[in-house]
């Protein structure tokens, strides 16, 4: 496959050398990947454009779409977040970057923050249904997909400078994002570079639960080893013309965060008489780095096939887990800690063997469309993945581990009077490679080899009508295969993060997904009225079991990669109405989503999103925007085993901001954004740390974005 790399890679350079918040408003957005108006996709959709996140303070990419409905985070802190639809978390929902899957070590825990810059995109997608399926095997919950301009597809009419800082309350943090766009002697340039600064944040008095007594409430008004920081850099360039486009950019994420909590140690037993030992704080962090080539055009063509889209990416990830322990000699050692030692606390320190996680993958996509009266696409997609879990003491927890995929697949948008029809379906060849060592006698270690094929077909249908002059109505079914991971199936070893020793099994089977969705959308005047119901059954659906005897290895409990059928159900229903108000806008949006999930035993799916009402009013008048939102975030009694029961909040949020016109129009924004104004004790309950991880208390902040 690596020869096919460098043969496309040399073609490429030889073609050279011879020339995506909901939108409210009535605004006008298109999907990357029809390239339509996102009105006209009959899939479940929401595009975001980025002035409209950006203004309420830059956090995590989950973080900032978790108040769309069917749409939440499973945050590890406030630095660590992976997104949620509908239920389905983990390897069942991909991220994207302009169309190709993020190949970072996400993959391996939720406790890896996902590799992504949002600072300056376009827009961020989150689809599912026919048009996504060709994008990514194994999405069995949707994609979310993260459009930027680094390779230009038109050319940039003028240079174009976007300035952007902010400053927050909740963690004393800073986040600053420079972006250049323009076009230099026919070239396209594009640079973006973004740099955030966290401390420990702030949490309510008293909200850290412990596991050994939760009567036991920790007083602290800030939680130790929360801070993070992150440097971003991308650099692009393309030409184009009549005949298409083409262009290369590079992109270079390097991130630590502390982990602010990572399980309880055995400590060894104190005999009587003897003194007390000395306290030492404990400094758990981790540091990720990761560095991405992109080749990306597409040529006009005539005849049958009109155009031929390629993109080829390179990846680098690794993320570095680092147990350190310090003299206990100024009692807030910890806060604001240093992202480059992991601590600035303490004269002394002693740190524990590290634990890398890797992958390096390489990825290709050819996209032929090939419509006429219909829009048709074929895909041709390549991938290769080489993943490990190395400790720096003792057995590996994941040996090299190697992935490979080959997909084709093919979408049909058409209609046929007033039923539009879309069509996706997709084969993947999968084969994984790898290890498993057997140390219970380190003196005679055993290596079991197993090499692993799956063979997946996935397929997705919808169906839209109108059943009056203002109702219509969309039907949905799909069915989406998805092979384990390799971290499910070799995964062997102390995960200290999440204080879990983590056992994969070779047994594992394909998930085989079966979706069905319903919606209705009504339009009574200017007020629409939308519902959606669904029903998912998942066959062999994956999850990590903690041992039910409890038993423990290495001194945590151990967790197996198990599987069992299950079932999801849910609905979202919405309310959005805009009217004229003091010569200006008022937008109103009332939602609530619901999410159920159980296996075929009748026992609870863990972690599953409590049911939340989601509301949003948004004032705009002469460039100044008034936003106010409530999230009523429903207590979660439907919990699995070893879950305990988590307490509903109220998270209200505040966004004020106005734009300027200093030599264009609206190049000068001023925001002010306040979230969890009331600072409530909340937790989430898809999290793995949600008593000893609360949410992020009060949060005031400041913001302006100049355009040059």
């Amino acid at each position: 496959m690596k020869n096919f790399y460098i043969f496309f890679a040399a073609l490429f350079v030889a073609t050279g050398l011879l020339i995506a918040q909901e939108d409210i408003e009535e605004l006008t957005v298109t999907s990357a990947f029809l390239d339509s108006d996102a009105s006209s996709i009959n899939n479940p959709i929401h595009v975001i454009q980025y002035s409209d996140f950006s203004k309420k303070g830059v956090s995590t990419l989950a973080e900032s779409i978790d108040s769309l409905l069917g749409v939440s985070n499973q945050d590890y802190g406030a630095s660590v977040g992976q997104p949620i639809i509908r239920g389905m978390s983990g390897n069942r929902v991909k991220v994207l970057n302009n169309g190709l899957v993020v190949r970072d070590v996400a993959f391996m825990g939720a406790d890896h923050p996902i590799d992504v810059d949002i600072g300056g995109v376009e827009q961020i997608e989150i689809i599912k249904g026919p048009s996504s399926i060709l994008y990514s095997n194994g999405a069995i919950g949707g994609i979310v997909n993260i459009v930027d301009n680094t390779i230009s597809k038109k050319d940039f009419l003028e240079n174009v400078i976007n300035i952007g800082f902010e400053s927050q309350s909740v963690n004393d943090g800073d986040n600053f994002n420079f972006n250049y766009s323009g076009n230099v002697e026919g070239i396209n340039l594009f640079f973006s570079h973004t740099h955030k600064n966290l401390d420990n944040f702030d949490i309510p008095d008293e909200a850290v639960i412990h596991d050994d007594d939760d009567d036991d409430h920790d007083e602290s008004s800030f939680l130790a080893n929360s801070d993070s920081k992150m440097s971003a850099t991308r650099f692009g360039i393309s030409k184009t013309g009549d005949w298409g486009y083409y262009g290369i950019s590079a992109l270079n994420i390097d991130q630590f965060n502390g982990v602010p909590f990572h399980g309880e140690e055995h400590e060894d037993p104190v005999d009587p008489g003897d003194p007390e030992p000395e306290h030492e704080d404990e400094r758990i962090f981790a540091f990720t780095d990761s560095s991405v080539i992109n080749f990306a055009g597409e040529y006009q063509l005539n005849g049958p096939i009109n155009s031929i889209a390629y993109s080829l990416r390179e990846t680098d990830s690794f993320l570095t887990e680092q147990h350190e322990e310090e003299d206990h000699d100024d009692d807030h050692a910890n806060e604001g800690g240093d992202g480059d030692d992991g601590g600035d606390g303490g004269d002394d320190h002693e740190e524990h063997g590290a634990t890398t996680f890797t992958n390096d993958s390489e990825e290709i996509q050819l996209i032929l469309d090939i419509s006429k009266e219909n829009e048709q696409k074929i895909v041709f997609n390549m991938a290769n993945s080489d993943s490990s879990v190395i400790k720096e003491e003792g057995t590996p927890s994941m040996r090299p581990a190697d992935t490979s995929e080959e997909t084709i697949g093919y979408y049909l948008g058409t209609n046929f009077n007033d039923l539009h029809l879309d069509f996706g379906i997709r084969y993947d060849q999968i084969s994984i490679g790898g290890s498993i060592s057997d140390a219970t006698d380190p003196n005679n270690v055993v290596i079991t080899n197993h090499n692993l094929d799956f063979d997946n077909l996935s397929y997705s249908l919808s169906l839209n009508t109108p059943l009056g002059d203002n109702i219509e109505a969309t039907l949905g079914y799909s069915n989406v295969e998805r092979a384990p991971s390799s971290t499910e199936i070799f995964m062997n070893g102390k995960h200290m993060a999440i204080q879990r020793y983590e056992i994969g099994s070779v047994a594992l089977n394909t998930e085989e997904s079966k979706n069905i969705d319903l919606e209705f959308s009504y339009q009574l005047n200017n007020i629409q009225f939308n519902l959606l119901y669904f029903e998912n059954d998942v066959d062999n659906y994956i999850y990590l079991l903690d041992d039910p005897n409890g038993t423990e290895l290495e001194e945590v409990l151990i967790a197996r990669h198990s599987q069992q059928d299950a079932e999801f159900d849910g609905y979202e229903f919405s309310v959005k109405t805009d009217f004229d108000l003091f010569n200006g806008n008022l937008s109103v949006l009332l939602g609530k989503d619901s999410v159920d999930g159980k296996f075929l035993d009748g026992s609870n799916i863990p972690r599953i999103t409590p049911s939340r009402d989601i509301y949003s009013f948004v004032y705009t008048q002469d460039g100044l925007t008034f936003d106010l939102s409530l999230k009523n975030v429903k207590s979660q009694h439907d919990v699995a085993a070893g879950e305990s029961i988590t307490d509903g909040f109220d998270m209200i949020d505040l966004m004020v901001s106005k734009s300027f016109n200093l030599y264009s129009e609206d190049d000068l924004t001023l925001s002010f954004f306040g979230s969890n104004l009331t600072d409530e004790v909340a937790r989430n309950h898809s999290s793995y740390v949600k008593n000893e991880v609360p949410l992020a208390g009060r949060n005031l902040g400041l913001r302006f974005d100049l355009s040059l």
